[in-house]
């Protein structure tokens, strides 16, 4: 297995990740992970190396004006997360792996940007979110929002275009929820396993005793088993 520092443009800026590429001939499995609003690729480096010495190739990127992208984070709007994640796809797409097996991992934002991503790449077979979150039509040129008051307000995400690309989604999808999520409503997350419904197959784990962010270790270790076996098994 290889691991290189990647760079690729989306207009002025530049955006930075990291592809591990299995050994082997190929074309191989590809997935690609999309980080929490103001996150980073860091901890998807956890899953990402392990799938990759499984025979995956795999991408873990920053959006900008996170991690080391170009950009500031004060000017990333939601269009604009959904322009980087589509950039970050269409790059994963020239490297050596199989068009047709494609596994996305979502996770806050990132969920949210997987789901308008589905719209325009109907050859995604894996979907994997994690406590994603949802944002009305409304704000998605907007860069200010207030996470700890926007979610409790059911209009501000019920018509969330991400809901549509889920609705579409054909392949395999896992929802992972927090138990304890002080962000997220209940309703919110489980939306997205409820619009699925042209999906191949669809499964909602809750895993217990971790709030959002999932801090603590055990969660974690849930969260990175469950993404693993999900995407051996289904791509």
């Amino acid at each position: 297995m290889k691991k290189k520092n990647i760079e690729f443009k989306i207009g002025k800026d530049v955006l930075r990740g990291s592809l591990f590429i299995p050994d082997g001939k190929g074309p191989f499995p590809g997935v690609i992970f999309y980080h929490g609003r103001y996150s980073s690729r860091i901890r998807y480096l956890n899953m990402a190396e392990p799938l990759a010495k499984k025979g995956l190739v795999t991408l873990a990127f920053d959006f900008r004006g996170c991690g080391e992208s170009d950009g500031l984070r004060s000017e990333q709007t939601l269009e604009k997360g959904i322009e980087d994640g589509k950039s970050a796809l269409e790059f994963l797409l020239t490297q050596n792996v199989h068009k047709d097996r494609i596994g996305i991992q979502g996770n806050s934002f990132g969920g949210f940007v997987t789901g308008n991503i589905l719209k325009n790449f109907n050859q995604i077979k894996s979907v994997v979110l994690r406590a994603p979150a949802a944002y009305g039509k409304r704000y998605m040129t907007s860069m200010t929002l207030t996470p700890d008051k926007f979610f409790s307000k059911k209009e501000n995400w019920f018509d969330s275009p991400s809901y549509e690309g889920i609705r579409g989604f054909k392949g395999e999808l896992l929802v992972l929820e927090s138990a304890n999520d002080e962000l997220l409503p209940k309703e919110l997350v489980q939306r997205y396993y409820k619009e699925a419904i042209n999906a191949k197959k669809r499964k909602l784990i809750i895993i217990k005793g971790v709030g959002h962010k999932i801090a603590e270790p055990k969660g974690a270790e849930i969260f990175y088993k469950q993404v693993i076996d999900w995407f051996l098994k289904t791509l």
